[in-house]
């Protein structure tokens, strides 16, 4: 089994003038701890992961300094990574298992080249692998 055949589709992926506020929402709404940031054409950018939205600073004076979404970059493109786990369409669920628990991620994109076609999440590798 591969991670194509396991993924989520369709693509829920962030633009990079998305605010953190939609970044936000959109993880919970679809239950991804990573959000994939896209160009026009769907070719990967960057990753924002929950901690990436809850590591976002505070204006200076704020009382809550260090609160989530209270300030700081207000855009995925402005906190995204550029680097990250991205996984090929073709990885095996074993090693995609291996791959995910090595990088410290509970949901990572699916890729073909540098276009996101899906995403996939422990709890999609552990009912492969349940199954297999």
């Amino acid at each position: 089994m591969r991670a194509r055949e396991i993924m989520t589709t369709p693509t829920f992926a962030l633009t990079p003038s998305a605010t953190l506020e939609e970044a936000a929402e959109m993880m919970t709404r679809h239950g991804f701890t990573t959000m994939p940031v896209v160009d026009a054409d769907g070719k990967l950018l960057g990753l924002v992961s929950e901690a990436d939205i809850l590591r976002t600073p505070a204006p200076p004076g704020d009382p809550d300094t260090g609160v989530m979404l209270d300030g700081g970059p207000r855009t995925a493109g402005s906190v995204m990574r550029r680097s990250g786990l991205a996984v090929p369409a073709d990885t095996e669920v074993r090693g995609l298992a291996r791959m995910m628990t090595d990088a410290g991620v509970r949901s990572a994109p699916v890729v073909e080249g540098r276009h996101v076609i899906g995403m996939v999440t422990f709890q999609d590798v552990l009912r492969a692998l349940a199954h297999l």
